[in-house]
């Protein structure tokens, strides 16, 4: 029935008088003197017209008029107390309409000293999150802290409020880490903060210079709830209304100190001002290392996240889609996007990636990472090295407050391959081969700083010793030193005892090549404690390893035969040995940054029983991927007749022992990389044509190229000293794989399940995973 203007024109009316009663009854307005903000809106309750007579006390629309009576609000919304209050609460917590004081005009503002202008030049509204607090006579003393938690300024309140003043005193609800709206005066700080407040943030990582902090008005203090801040010295603020924009529990202790479990990753995020000031780092990294990529060039190109199964070196995570038996895969690294980009025409690509690989876990590991990836064509090995020299020198390292610098490694190792040429002159950091660094410390990613290389010795002993030492024919032999700095040798044979005791130690007292010989230098002892060498034999090692009293001598066999995989058994002893001595201070710790190249890998791997590799029949794999090329001025017909033989353009940097990238120069010609996969790993048909995109895309006049990916992730870890790469990353998973914080991954409930057409069995309906390289 439709209403005539009249009635609907009265009904309009009695709904404002209902809101308006509604203000006057539970809200208090904020008188605001000259020059203050408005306060917040209400709760607005609103009616249709065709039902507000009714919900007014009107009468039916035959003329009977309304009773004017306001009834109870939850039968009129048809609402529940507890429901309108949280409405109620969530309309006063709301931030008002009129914008507020920057933070970083804040500390530039000059306070009027003025009595007459005081009221208008220095009035604010600003907001950020209550810390500490204390009580001091009549007066409320607060640290309001910025929503960056890095600046904080000292608020005032008056426990006494004017009688004039219908705005109420708030903060006695307000605790440590409730955000917060205030309005009051900026006015000079009366009192300096105390001198020993620089004591307190000692050693913190954004801790500035004296001078600076003298000149920016702040001094760095540590705060109890947020940790390190830098506190505004020459101002404060007088505070006239402060408004509560949420609640913190009562019963969740949130301090600097609070050790935090993985569930709650957000309350770390609000305590702890090492990891924000680290995530900060790391996306101003990111920034610079973006503009310097575009400086010189490269565009910035996304690539899909839904890929396709291939078999490039490490399990997929698959995504199932509706379409039965069909799905997709994540990409393990944008490898093949980036190779197409190349065949498209674009001659300079990066992004950074995300890459995900079902890999068990470690503290350098995660199922998904981030890494800079970038491609070059009509570009080769040299230039790639040159180009990422550069990112690492001038857009990491230079971006970082107080990191050493980054020095190349003090050894130097001509290609295997040949001479050198001009160009690689150019390169700052020294490059090693793979044979070379296997050789010197046993590990394709040695941390040069730490000495100790390993030498082979076994033409210095005779095979009567030999055969105490392992039952292998004709073993190799190898030895490295450990400088103990002066340990007295009891004490170093205490300490390499209860090494090797240690349950972690198995893996080298339990070597099946033979156990390790350990001497301690000590002049007090036959032979000073080389017996085991024979007499021509340790003279040869006091000779050429000059060790000192209490150094500790490790011998170690093993078979005669070439390198493979990441390390031999000796160099994760030398590594194992040398951290736990620099752990118990036996010993300094290495410092600075040592990088190295890690060159001349060999282009193809034995494989073993473990993970997933190409899945070819011929018992190898590709050490890096099968896209890698083969390095100039070899016998390519090894490739059939002997491929494990052949050395690949593979190049790996190395910071301190970690492995922090690696690329290589690709296979550009369709036929060349379908010899690899067919006639060299051996892969199936089917699996051949899993690449026929990439090798369509090669035939198209592909030009010659390369690239490189960084592992961002640990890159940070390592500028940062962290030792897990969990503590560079905003929302990690843990060792079971598991976001703790939002419970993934989840169960699948039975629709999904039914959506994909997947169903949950526990038979193992899988073959057993195809052969991985030992270096993959």
């Amino acid at each position: 029935m439709l209403l005539s203007r009249s009635a609907r024109s009265r009904r309009l009316r009695e709904s404002y008088i209902e809101i308006s009663r509604y203000v006057r009854g539970h809200v208090q307005p904020q008188h605001l003197q000259s020059g203050r903000v408005p306060s917040q809106s209400c709760l607005r309750i609103r009616h249709s017209s065709t039902t507000a007579g009714q919900r007014t006390g009107e009468k039916s629309p035959q003329g009977q008029r309304t009773t004017g009576q306001t009834t109870d609000t939850s039968q009129d919304t048809g609402l529940t107390q507890g429901q309108l209050e949280c409405l109620r609460h969530f309309e006063r917590s709301s931030l008002s309409a009129t914008d507020a004081t920057t933070w970083d005009n804040l500390s530039k503002i000059e306070p009027s000293r003025s009595s007459n202008d005081a009221q208008q030049a220095s009035r604010i509204k600003i907001r950020g999150y209550i810390t500490s607090q204390r009580a001091a006579g009549k007066f409320e003393f607060l640290q309001l802290v910025d929503p960056r938690l890095e600046l904080a300024i000292q608020v005032i309140s008056s426990k006494q409020k004017p009688e004039s003043r219908e705005q109420p005193d708030n903060t006695k609800d307000v605790r440590g880490h409730t955000p917060v709206e205030i309005i009051g005066s900026i006015v000079p700080r009366a009192a300096p903060p105390k001198k020993n407040t620089q004591a307190q943030s000692k050693g913190a990582a954004t801790q500035k210079e004296p001078e600076q902090q003298e000149q920016n008005n702040t001094i760095a203090k540590l705060d109890p709830f947020v940790g390190q801040i830098n506190l505004i010295t020459h101002l404060e603020l007088q505070a006239d209304s402060i408004k509560p924009l949420n609640t913190f529990p009562v019963d969740l202790v949130a301090k600097c100190d609070t050790v935090f479990p993985p569930e709650l990753r957000n309350l770390q995020f609000r305590t702890d001002h090492g990891l924000r000031r680290r995530i900060r780092l790391r996306s101003k990294v990111a920034t610079k290392i973006r503009d310097g990529m575009l400086s010189k060039g490269f565009d910035e190109i996304e690539t899909p996240l839904l890929f396709k199964s291939t078999p490039e070196g490490a399990r997929e995570f698959i995504v199932p889609t509706r379409k039965k038996g069909i799905g997709y895969a994540l990409p393990q690294s944008p490898q093949q996007y980036k190779q197409l980009l190349m065949a498209s025409g674009v001659p300079r690509y990066f992004q950074f990636a995300k890459c995900f690989r079902d890999e068990d876990l470690r503290a350098d590991r995660q199922p998904e990472f981030t890494q800079l990836d970038l491609e070059m064509s009509f570009a080769g090995a040299e230039q790639v090295m040159a180009v990422v020299e550069e990112i690492v020198r001038e857009f990491v390292w230079s971006n970082v407050p107080n990191i050493q610098p980054l020095t190349g490694a003090d050894t130097y190792v001509p290609s295997a391959t040949g001479a050198e040429n001009a160009e690689s002159k150019t390169l700052n950091f020294p490059r090693l081969s793979y044979d070379t660094v296997m050789a010197r410390y046993g590990s394709d990613k040695p941390d040069t700083r730490l000495g100790s290389q390993i030498q082979r010795i076994d033409d210095w002993l005779p095979d009567s010793t030999k055969r105490m030492l392992t039952s292998l024919e004709d073993p190799m032999v190898e030895l490295f030193k450990v400088d103990m700095q002066g340990t007295d040798p009891s004490a170093s044979t205490e300490f390499v005892r209860t090494f090797l005791d240690a349950p972690t130690s198995g893996i080298y007292t339990n070597n099946p090549h033979g156990m390790p010989g350990v001497s301690i230098y000590d002049p007090r002892r036959p032979l000073r404690g080389l017996a085991t060498f024979g007499h021509e034999a340790a003279f040869k090692v006091e000779e050429d390893f000059e060790p000192e009293p209490g150094d500790i001598i490790i011998m170690q066999t093993r078979p005669n035969a070439p390198f493979t995989g990441g390390s031999t058994i000796l160099g994760n002893l030398r590594r194992d040995l040398l951290q736990s001595a620099v752990s118990q201070g036996l010993m300094p710790a290495p410092s600075g940054f040592s990088a190295l190249w890690v060159i001349d890998f060999p282009l193809f791997s034995p494989t073993e029983e473990s993970e997933p590799g190409q899945g070819g029949s011929a018992g190898i794999c590709s050490t890096h991927h099968p896209f890698t090329a083969p390095k100039q001025g070899q016998d390519l017909s090894m490739l059939i007749n002997n491929p494990l033989g052949v050395i690949g353009d593979h190049y790996d940097l190395v910071i301190n022992g970690v492995e922090v990238g690696g690329g290589s120069r690709r296979i550009h010609h369709a036929e060349m990389q379908e010899l690899i996969l067919r006639d060299v790993l051996q892969l199936s048909p089917e699996r051949v044509e899993d690449f026929r995109h990439l090798l369509n895309a090669l035939k198209s006049g592909c030009p010659p190229h390369a690239g490189f990916a960084l592992g961002y992730d640990r890159l940070m870890a390592m500028l940062t000293d962290r030792a897990s790469v969990r503590d560079v990353i905003a929302f990690p998973k843990y060792a079971d794989g598991e976001d703790k914080l939002v419970k993934s991954p989840s169960k699948l409930t039975a629709e999904q399940l039914a959506t994909y057409h997947l169903t949950v069995t526990d038979e193992v309906v899988a073959e057993h995973p195809p052969p991985v390289s030992l270096k993959a």
